[in-house]
């Protein structure tokens, strides 16, 4: 019995601090915690509130996952989720482009003319670089996507 009560005590002491942390959270204000996007040499930033305080990237060449800035809104994780895997598709045709069309040149410099190597390497190089930009910009869309849904709950 006295291990029925003492589990309940203490049961009805955590409940209040684990309320007052989901209070905290759902009265943080759009100033303090609204995701943003900045622009970078390398991609996109996430940024947090009013201090642009950097949470995230999206990068052009090395894209790395951006779901945990999203956090408690699943629909827009979902969505941030999608931008990345763009990012990831997207980041393999422009980087394999460039190391293409860079090869495809160095070659034909190299041997002081353009040969049908070179010229394929470049032209393959060309297509898969731009076959790329469009994914580059269909993943900075659905970034942007995601952070509307994230930041819809400040909405009044």
């Amino acid at each position: 019995m006295r291990a029925i009560v003492l589990g309940c005590v203490l049961l009805m002491s955590v409940t209040p601090a684990a309320g007052a942390q989901a209070r905290t959270s759902a009265n943080c204000s759009y100033q303090e915690c609204a995701l943003g996007l900045a622009p970078a040499w390398d991609g996109i930033e996430i940024t947090r509130g009013d201090s642009q305080r950097r949470v995230g990237s999206l990068g052009f060449f090395f894209p790395q996952d951006i779901t945990s800035a999203f956090a408690g809104d699943p629909e827009a994780v979902d969505v941030a989720r999608d931008a990345f895997r763009i990012r990831q598709a997207a980041a393999i045709l422009t980087d394999a482009g460039i190391v293409l069309v860079g090869t495809g040149v160095a070659r034909a410099l190299f041997q002081r003319e353009f040969d049908g190597l070179s010229t394929t390497l470049t032209a393959v190089g060309g297509v898969s670089f731009l076959g790329g930009v469009p994914l580059q910009f269909a993943a900075d869309g659905a970034l942007s996507r995601a952070v509307w849904l994230f930041n819809r709950r400040f909405a009044r």
